[in-house]
């Protein structure tokens, strides 16, 4: 049974391996122009190669990708602020005060405890995981859930990843092709190597063997049992030229997110920015390589030099020396020519700025066009760029952040990490809300319609004031706060808010009364005065 799963993985591995291959050539354009610091896919190099970096002539194209990365990782999932939230939608109007504090407590600990702490690793995985999506269109990271230890995040490079889609397109097989050294190996799996393996580990301890991490679809399996081998999803390590099962678990999630930039019907793997771009990429690299060479030669011309006038070797550094015959009258001169490396220097600008446009950097810069401009209309103008940027982040929530929110809150949930729901809101399926600085500037449109619809109604209800009693003024509020993602600190509790409204009428009704009684008392002045008036003018009479 054992020998045949490790037959079944190596030979899947075959079919993913070429089901991938031509895709590799074209990664490794991106990588010779675009990320020269990551791995190759076609090319076997050193850690620390010097070669990574003999292609880039010019550097728009990686500084262009850092900034789209960086971009990404400031209005998706910033370390600066909350990012999403939890919420009940079915629900959401009638929840509890107790309900919203569990649901804010439980993304601030999602926060507190995994997102922002350091032994996550999640900051730096996730710019690395945007730098692979900005170059090759697809990124891979993985979801540790490590017994004992904090979640961890790794960012995989897509050289070591083969994918395959499901029959709605969503990947859930992931088959990584790794190496580990002997030694590493003896370290991680001693119980299931031969003998003769650890032998040979002794002798030649850094000797690298390849290793398969398998993950699919288990075909049956008990969702009431805990075992791992049962789970909804396999795991297997094998290794490949021993053919040897190293380590068989599952998962209750599928643990690697594999997010595509936009991908094309009828191909597994995503289409990238750099794909986009990649001829002018090109072409501003040999250009400005060969202005390069026109203005070295301008700089440092080559020499016209008799054959027998002077003796070798020729110095042309500054100070030196050159020797010639007496008496000649042959002398050394420069070879001019008429090349104008400026005239190229327009096209190349303006291929560079084509390039920075594929990888959207103007959107994810705040520029300003004048100096007139208003804060209103600094703030309006960034909202716009941010609704551009939604259809480009909606694939990026489906495929990365929703299944990495879940898988997060399902481990943590497991572990008891959070505190348990309020009953009454046991069984209720959570939903996650995005609040990053895209998805507000998507749902500020909503709150700019509500402020011009009063804005409009205004000049109709100075003549009708009883129109606002169509408006629900507390359900505007509560909207408004929780479209703006306001913090629920601010939101007194409806008990609250009831007493206090109570209060309030309470002593008004107090000063009505007190008024009335003066009212009266002033009255009844008025009426004895009166009637003593009254009286001496009847008797004066």
């Amino acid at each position: 049974m054992m020998d045949t799963k490790v037959d079944h993985i190596i030979k899947r591995m075959g079919q993913l391996e070429s089901a991938r291959a031509p895709w590799e050539s074209l990664w490794q354009d991106c990588t010779d122009f675009v990320n020269p610091r990551r791995g190759d896919f076609s090319i076997e190099r050193g850690k620390g190669d010097r070669t990574r970096y003999d292609k880039v002539y010019d550097s728009t194209a990686p500084l262009a990708n850092e900034q789209l990365a960086s971009g990404l990782h400031g209005f998706l999932t910033s370390s600066a602020e909350q990012w999403f939230s939890l919420t009940i939608p079915q629900i959401d109007d009638i929840l509890s005060q107790s309900v919203r504090n569990w649901l804010q407590g439980t993304t601030e600990t999602m926060f507190d405890e995994v997102f922002n702490t350091p032994e996550s690793n999640f900051t730096t995985s996730v710019h690395e995981l945007y730098l692979d999506l900005g170059a090759y269109g697809t990124a891979v990271m993985y979801v540790d859930d490590r017994p004992g230890r904090p979640i961890n995040f790794r960012t995989f490079h897509l050289a070591e990843c083969y994918i395959a889609e499901d029959s709605e397109g969503r990947v859930d097989v992931l088959y990584r092709k790794y190496k580990h050294t002997a030694r590493q190996l003896v370290q991680m799996y001693p119980d299931q190597l031969p003998e003769k393996f650890i032998e040979t580990a002794y002798k030649q301890p850094h000797q690298e063997f390849t290793c398969i991490h398998a993950v699919e679809p288990r075909d049956t399996y008990s969702p009431k049992t805990k075992m791992s081998t049962q789970m909804p999803f396999s795991s297997c390590y094998v290794l490949m030229e021993e053919k040897i099962l190293l380590d068989e678990s599952g998962f209750n999630e599928f643990p690697y997110m594999v997010p595509r930039w936009s991908k094309t019907a009828g191909e597994i793997y995503g289409r990238s920015p750099a794909m986009t771009c990649l001829p002018d990429i090109r072409m501003v690299n040999e250009m400005t390589k060969t202005v390069i060479r026109a203005a070295q030669k301008l700089t440092d011309p080559p020499l016209l030099v008799p054959d027998d006038g002077f003796m070798l070797p020729l110095r042309t550094v500054p100070g030196g020396l050159n020797y010639y015959r007496s008496g000649t009258q042959d002398k050394i001169e420069p070879l001019v020519n008429n090349a104008r490396p400026d005239i190229g220097l327009d096209f190349i600008e303006s291929r560079r700025e084509h390039i920075t446009k594929t990888f959207h950097v103007d959107w994810l810069q705040m520029r300003q066009d004048g100096p007139q401009m208003t804060a209103t209309e600094v703030l309006q103008r960034q909202e716009e760029k941010m609704r551009l940027l939604g259809p480009m982040v909606g694939r990026l929530q489906t495929e990365f952040l929703g299944p990495l929110i879940d898988r997060v809150f399902a481990i943590m949930a497991r572990r008891q990490a959070i505190a348990s729901p309020p009953p009454e809101i046991q069984g209720e399926k959570l939903k996650v809300e995005y609040v990053s600085p895209v998805a507000r500037a998507q749902r500020s449109q909503q709150i700019f319609n509500f402020a011009r619809f009063m804005e409009q109604i205004m000049p109709l209800a100075n003549i009708r004031p009883e129109i606002f009693d169509n408006l629900d003024a507390d359900g505007a509020f509560k909207w408004a706060h929780g479209t703006l993602d306001a913090p629920m600190e601010t939101l007194m509790a409806e008990e609250g808010v009831a007493q206090m409204r109570q209060q309030r009428q309470e002593q008004q009704e107090a000063a009505m009364q007190a008024e009335q009684a003066q009212q009266i008392a002033g009255a009844a002045k008025d009426a004895s005065a009166a009637g003593i008036l009254g009286g001496n003018e009847t008797t004066e009479t």
